[in-house]
């Protein structure tokens, strides 16, 4: 995939977890009972993608995200906060585990931002060092709609639906690998391209 369609996954925010329910969405004083569904647009200056993500985030550091793939459902979950950082490859069975700096998002986004600096820009539109926020919403709540450019590079994502989250469901927002994966350091993450 490519690293601007992983930045989706970053920021913006679960296969393991996350599954949006069906019923209707509840109020947004209560963000953290919300998963926002996004259609993603990646346009690295040469190409531009698309994508689905679903996002959860909570201040000042608890993020999940998913990135849904066309065909054959999620490919990439990220889910961080309290410090730590845990990337899943779905398809590889693995979990890359670390810190929730800028090293856990640089290889998925590209861009150096931290976890935190993420939720900022989700929640409430600021731009992490070096990049460029533009967000449509009420702030504290997910976005209608967000824009993070890096010069010629931007993403897009604009909110298809918010979904209430099962409450039931695993928690979100821990960094912690789901079980029965590989585990492995977040520094041998290595985003391969997508084949389009």
């Amino acid at each position: 995939m490519t690293r601007g369609v992983a930045a989706l996954a970053a920021l913006a925010a679960a296969a393991v977890a996350c599954a949006p329910s069906h019923r209707p969405a509840r109020s947004t004083d209560d963000p953290g009972s919300l998963v926002g569904v996004y259609r993603a647009t990646v346009d690295d200056g040469a190409k531009v993608r698309h994508a689905r993500v679903a996002l959860w985030a909570m201040r000042p550091d608890r993020l999940h995200a998913e990135l849904i793939a066309p065909v054959g459902g999620v490919r990439l979950v990220l889910d961080a906060g309290g410090g730590q950082a845990c990337v899943v490859d779905v398809a590889g069975k693995t979990a890359f585990t670390g810190a929730s700096g800028p090293e856990a998002l640089e290889p998925i986004v590209g861009v150096r931002a931290s976890v935190a600096d993420a939720v900022a820009a989700l929640l409430d539109g600021v731009s992490p060092p070096g990049l460029t926020v533009t967000r449509d919403g009420d702030p504290g709540s997910l976005p209608a709609a967000i824009r993070l450019s890096d010069g010629a590079r931007s993403v897009r994502l604009e909110r298809v639906r918010l979904d209430s989250r099962d409450p039931s469901g695993a928690a979100l927002g821990t960094g912690r690998p789901p079980e029965g994966v590989a585990v492995r350091p977040l520094a041998e993450l290595d985003v391969a391209p997508d084949e389009e």
